[in-house]
């Protein structure tokens, strides 16, 4: 029992030696302290989540500004892809071009459309050639589809073509399988009339309509378009047929020039 309480003594000294060794290396404990503790704590928890917050909005604006740039980079690549189908476009078209010049032996020119005409009474265009690229007047205008109109007047760098359409054109043209003649004449629309064909010939429906070269202004066996409607009813001599062309004139980039 002695030597426990003995024990107990030197433990209680080591203590004491040990906490007077502390403060005197600390110094006095402050009670203050204490209290700075839980202030301290939620300082540098608003200080986390103020930094938090930061980091937050500081990454959506970067990927805002990321958005933007890939929008930007994304509309760049539309409008390339836009003028690259131009080009294959414009490419397929000029071809088709170059093929009707190799074919056709009396081929003048391939003109440009620059502008429609300014008369409201006649449909028009302007095309960027003319007498000095040996265009003259009368001259027939084609495209790989079909007949255009022809050439109404000139000067030294430009021409006016008359369209297919306009209530002034006329062609001699015949039906391609019966053989057929007749007159095209524009009606200031999308379609034109084929007149002076009888109620006694036999027109069908689809039936390609050709120049037939008769009239001396254009030459023989230029598609025209089809026949799209057929009307016999009327005391009329002639039937009213209704030919739709296969050139549209509000589709027209280029045009070429052939003689007579």
């Amino acid at each position: 029992m002695p030597k426990k309480r003995l024990l107990l003594f030197f433990s209680l000294i080591i203590v004491s030696v040990a906490l007077m060794t502390y403060q005197s290396n600390k110094g006095a404990i402050n009670p203050l302290r204490l209290f700075g503790y839980p202030v301290n704590a939620a300082n540098d928890v608003i200080h986390s989540l103020s930094s938090s917050v930061k980091e937050y909005f500081k990454k959506i604006q970067l990927r805002d500004k990321e958005n933007r740039r890939l929008r930007e980079e994304i509309n760049g690549l539309l409008m390339e892809q836009q003028k690259y189908k131009e080009v294959l476009l414009e490419n397929t078209r000029l071809r088709e071009l170059l093929s009707l010049k190799e074919n056709e032996r009396r081929y003048v020119t391939a003109a440009n459309v620059i502008a429609r005409g300014n008369d409201r009474w006649a449909n028009t265009i302007v095309i960027d050639r003319g007498r000095r690229d040996g265009i003259e007047k009368d001259m027939a205008a084609i495209t790989p589809r079909g007949l255009v109109g022809k050439v109404l007047s000139s000067t030294d760098s430009y021409s006016y073509i008359l369209l297919l359409n306009d209530i002034n054109f006329s062609a001699a043209v015949r039906l391609q399988d019966s053989r057929t003649e007749g007159i095209v004449s524009g009606t200031g629309l999308r379609t034109c009339v084929l007149r002076y064909v009888s109620h006694e010939y036999e027109v069908k429906k689809n039936e390609m309509v050709l120049t037939s070269g008769l009239d001396s202004l254009f030459p023989a066996d230029i598609p025209v378009g089809s026949v799209t409607k057929i009307i016999k009813k009327g005391a009329g001599l002639f039937q009213n047929i209704y030919i739709t062309p296969f050139q549209d004139s509000t589709r027209l980039e280029e045009v070429v020039i052939v003689g007579r």
